[in-house]
């Protein structure tokens, strides 16, 4: 997925200030930190990012991406307390780390 820029308002700012987070941290998150980003389970127009902001703490991303300017509406963000999304994490991580099985070929 191609960024080239971040929409910021005063309401996804709040937000991010609720949860002790703020823009460029997760603009860094995105432009440095390599997150896992996959669809959201009841929003097809969002998506979701996990990763680690440049003060070392685990958090979910919601946001909207537009695809005619690859600009990012981040929607909020935090640090899940669910356990089930360090699994995501840890999961989806090792199945892109892990080596392509290739078939033997048919005789």
């Amino acid at each position: 997925m191609r960024i080239l820029g971040f929409e910021w308002d005063r309401v996804n700012r709040a937000k991010l200030e609720s949860h002790d987070l703020d823009a460029e941290s997760v603009e860094d998150l995105f432009e440095a930190g390599e997150p896992l980003v996959f669809g959201h389970p009841s929003n097809p127009r969002r998506w979701i990012a996990l990763g680690f902001v440049p003060a070392g703490r685990f958090v979910l991303v919601v946001f909207e991406h537009d695809r005619e300017t690859c600009w990012v509406r981040v929607v909020t963000a935090y640090e899940p307390t669910s356990e089930k999304w360090w699994k995501q994490y840890d999961r989806i991580r090792a199945r892109r780390s892990a080596p392509t099985r290739r078939r033997k070929p048919r005789s």
